[in-house]
């Protein structure tokens, strides 16, 4: 009854909120329909893992060639981190699907118009960042994954901040 209350004194949902919610839902979908199917399908074989490792070792070879030594070393360390995440594979896919859990929760709540969601979208966003910290030693992490995750973990962070004020 209360939440009921609430909902009738609070001015109508941004529209930047819906859109938000909207992308970050349709993201999370994506993960967890990945996550599912990884799942269903099993871990990598050797032989795909030795498929896979031939390839990019062709890549960073070519990158060397071309003068690009840094993205080369980043497509060794994705070698590296690939073998890593395989090994952990079931539990890799269990704390994605738990920082899931969070992600949906923290999104549904803002959505209805609660802080606490947003709270809880940081925890989820923070799994997200450092997840792969669990599996893969930090020297095999590429920095542009780190990077990557950051700014647009931060970015959605820093967009549903501006949605607070509208929240309780």
């Amino acid at each position: 009854m209360e939440e009921l209350n609430i909902m009738e004194q609070q001015p109508k949902r941004p529209n930047f909120l819906t859109v938000l919610c909207v992308l970050s839902l349709l993201s999370m979908s994506v993960t967890f329909l990945g996550s599912i199917n990884q799942l269903m399908s099993g871990a990598q074989t050797e032989e795909q893992l030795l498929n896979q490792k031939v390839e990019l070792t062709k890549t960073a070879t070519q990158l060397d060639q071309m003068g690009s030594s840094y993205f080369a070393d980043s497509v060794r360390k994705m070698i590296v981190m690939t073998e890593s995440l395989n090994d952990s594979f079931i539990m890799l896919n269990i704390v994605t699907l738990v920082s899931l859990v969070f992600g949906f929760f923290g999104v549904f709540k803002m959505f209805k118009g609660f802080k606490i969601g947003f709270h809880f979208y940081i925890v989820y966003s923070l799994i997200s960042i450092g997840m792969v910290y669990l599996f893969v030693e930090a020297t095999y992490v590429p920095n542009m994954v780190l990077f990557w995750n950051l700014f647009i973990s931060g970015l959605f962070v820093l967009l549903y901040s501006r949605n607070l004020s509208w929240m309780k």
